[in-house]
């Protein structure tokens, strides 16, 4: 009979063991997943602030770049009031003797001789201060299995004057209004075809290809546009066409832009 209840009290132990363990192991997975969660809303809350600031630095870029041509406008108005100011003393001057109108014109020319060393410098300044170009390329050896419009990142950049480029999406942000050229090149493996195409705004696409299906060797081809883009356009690389195709990377598949002038 003790035999019979020290049984049942065993039984009994096990199953309320095994209970309470398949509790805190249930326990457990709820608190995984209540990480999960925290971590999914930190890493949407990141994307978000990034995107924000992305945001605010073209916003303040935008701003500096008004304020730079203000502050030449009011250099160039300088100069031209200087200008009149001295013509209008120079005809006033003619009624006077000769000794204070040779005195006056000695000094008008060396005002005059200021005013053209400071026109010679303000375009130099314009020019530093509009140097847009970048060059960026895809550093590992493939890209493998590339969606249908799967976005190309050139994450290695060699030159960024401006820092127009972004390498983290593969964007470059327009800063000013003015014709731009545009390079890509693209290279494909052995025995295959791929097609990429420019994307400026979503909108306006360019495209370019590289390779055939029979092909022993790689294939590379390169491309340039002139275009005019306007300040805060996006422009970016994207995959065309079919999905799970390959892409040559190594530095052999890069783009590069610059600009020519502002319009």
């Amino acid at each position: 009979m003790i035999y019979c209840i020290s049984f049942v009290c065993f039984i009994s132990l096990t199953a309320f063991g095994e209970k309470l363990q398949e509790q805190q192991n249930l326990q457990s997975i709820w608190k995984e997943l209540e990480k999960l969660k925290e971590i999914d809303f930190l890493k949407e809350r990141t994307l978000a602030l990034e995107n924000e600031v992305k945001g605010l630095k073209l916003q303040n870029y935008n701003l500096n770049q008004k304020v730079e041509t203000l502050e030449r406008r009011c250099a160039v108005h300088s100069v031209e009031d200087v200008e009149r100011t001295e013509k209008t003393g120079t005809m006033a001057n003619t009624t006077n003797n000769h000794s204070f109108s040779f005195n006056k014109t000695f000094e008008s020319r060396k005002r005059t001789s200021k005013l053209n060393r400071q026109r010679s410098i303000l375009p130099r300044q314009v020019s530093i201060q509009t140097h847009i170009a970048f060059t960026a390329g895809v550093s590992v050896l493939n890209l493998h299995n590339l969606g249908i419009n799967q976005a190309i990142i050139f994450d290695h950049v060699i030159t960024n004057i401006g820092n127009a480029y972004h390498p983290h999406t593969g964007t470059f942000i327009v800063p000013v209004k003015g014709a731009y050229a545009i390079t890509l090149t693209m290279t494909v493996e052995p025995n295959k075809l791929q097609w990429l195409e420019l994307i400026v705004d979503g909108g306006s696409t360019y495209y370019i290809s590289a390779g055939q299906a029979d092909a022993r060797n790689y294939a590379s081809t390169t491309k340039q546009w002139i275009l005019e883009l306007h300040t805060g356009s996006e422009v970016w690389v994207r995959k065309k066409g079919a999905a799970h195709t390959d892409l040559n990377g190594f530095m052999n598949t890069i783009i590069s832009g610059y600009l020519l002038f502002q319009t």
